[in-house]
């Protein structure tokens, strides 16, 4: 397996571990579908501790024709979340691992940190955007 870049905060191999260099976790695939998947199971337990078995009504709200939709709806969430997640930090640690290879030392710093700020905005995302889906799943609908 070939590692362009260490990650964002260390991108240089100064220390050699086993397992690869220190990269973010949610530059693999599968950490982002875990979380993305624990966001689905909370929103269907909030739904279903709060509401009981009412919360079905939202699947054939305000058609039953809707309920298709409402079924795919619920399996586009998770995959959103995830690629999302995945695709903006593992483009960030790739754009760092090419810049550190072609200019070492000059311009990967600036990237590192706007790195940073993007990487928190994506979990400022991801976290809003699993509260927003919980509270859609408590939500009575008028």
């Amino acid at each position: 397996m070939l590692v362009i870049g260490g990650g964002a905060l260390i991108p240089w191999r100064l220390i050699k571990l086993p397992s690869g260099e220190l990269g973010a976790p949610t530059a693999d695939i599968n950490t982002t579908i875990a979380l993305a998947l624990l966001v689905s199971l909370s929103y269907f337990y909030a739904g279903l501790s709060n509401k009981g078995w009412r919360y079905f009504e939202y699947y054939v709200h305000p058609t039953p024709i809707m309920l298709p939709f409402k079924i795919l709806e619920d399996f586009t969430k998770p995959l959103s979340l995830s690629f999302r997640l995945f695709g903006n930090i593992l483009a960030d640690e790739l754009v760092v691992g090419v810049l550190v290879f072609l200019v070492p030392l000059i311009l990967p710093i600036p990237v590192m940190f706007l790195g940073l700020f993007t990487s928190a905005i994506q979990a400022l995302i991801f976290a809003t955007l699993a509260a927003y889906y919980i509270g859609e799943a408590v939500e009575e609908h008028h």
